[in-house]
């Protein structure tokens, strides 16, 4: 992909589904601007970048790539995760993984890598065979239905199948996302690439064998509002929580 702003600025709107026309009217410019922009005729200004990279909802590595390109520093720092400006933030991700105890709760960065847990998120990875992965995309697709503790496995894979696609259309480039979605992908038949579910499920819990117990899980995932650090932007913490009484008394 080339790094030209405006190939940049081009693969953005397309990504969002825009026609020039439609994204100059939005923006408040001309459609000839848009083309000049894109074609490299014209050199957008910092404001111009940021304008379209905050109307078109991208991530923020996205709009400092954008930047960068356009010959503009990057607006948004990306700090070690150490730094001590990061530290409220982290204190309060360790809490909420402590305090979702003894519940299961994963944080994950953009590319599915695992950064944190909580112990009982150790013991569900260790259960289902995945501590040895860093990746819970790569754990995915070492498993297989037939040998796999998660009972409804197929069903699961098409669900983060879902995740990844929509993930991958909301980035410009994604290159890492997109080739774990090719594997996940190769794992199931070209007849399995549609999700048969019962109509009647208020939501499609994770199902496993824990020991001798069946487990069922639904998660809620949260996502870090108002914040500048890049990568920090990135995370996404999942709660898992008893779907059924059964899993509810496995953990009381």
């Amino acid at each position: 992909m080339s790094s030209s702003i405006g190939c940049i600025l081009r693969g953005w709107r397309k990504q969002r589904r825009y026609s020039q026309l439609q994204l100059s009217l939005e923006l408040g410019m001309s459609s000839k601007h848009v083309s000049f922009l894109e074609t490299g005729r014209s050199v957008p200004s910092r404001e111009m970048v940021l304008k379209i990279g905050g109307f078109l909802y991208l991530p923020k590595r996205e709009i400092n790539r954008g930047l960068y390109a356009a010959g503009y520093a990057p607006i948004y720092r990306e700090l070690p995760i150490e730094h001590e400006d990061l530290k409220p933030v982290l204190n309060a991700i360790d809490k909420m993984l402590s305090s979702h105890m003894p519940y299961p709760a994963i944080v994950i960065n953009q590319s599915w890598d695992v950064i944190k847990t909580n112990d009982s998120a150790i013991e569900l990875l260790s259960n289902l065979g995945y501590l040895k992965h860093q990746n819970l995309i790569e754990a995915l697709i070492s498993d297989s239905q037939d040998t796999s503790k998660i009972i409804n496995w197929r069903e699961q894979v098409l669900m983060v199948l879902m995740r990844l696609r929509h993930e991958i259309s909301m980035l410009n480039d994604s290159k890492r996302l997109e080739e774990l979605e090719k594997k996940l992908s190769a794992c199931l038949d070209q007849v399995d690439e549609v999700i048969d579910i019962e109509a009647g499920q208020p939501i499609i819990p994770v199902r496993l064998h824990m020991g001798n117990s069946v487990l069922s899980f639904f998660s809620i995932i949260s996502q870090l509002s108002n914040i500048q650090d890049v990568s920090v932007s990135e995370l996404k913490v999942e709660l898992m929580f008893p779907a059924d009484e059964v899993t509810m008394h496995f953990y009381s």
